[in-house]
């Protein structure tokens, strides 16, 4: 899991630091569901993808590890 966060960040970081400067030089910036296009792809597209992977993985896979007994007292 740690591996697709890693991922992620480095999409994050490589898409944004070439598309943000890109952007900058766009006479009309580019929009998609009103925001500009870069910050959907290289922002808010991978954190979907990875929170929806973390929620996938923590349903189907982690489970909850079953409590040793405690002497009773007596």
């Amino acid at each position: 899991m740690i591996a697709a966060w890693a991922v992620t960040g480095l999409w994050v970081l490589g898409y944004n630091s070439q598309a943000a400067y890109a952007a900058e030089t766009e006479a009309p910036v580019q929009m998609l569901f009103g925001l500009p296009r870069w910050t959907v792809l290289g922002w808010l597209l991978p954190l979907l993808v990875a929170n929806a992977f973390t929620i996938w993985f923590c349903l189907r896979f982690m489970q909850d590890e079953p409590m040793e007994e405690l002497p009773e007292d007596e």
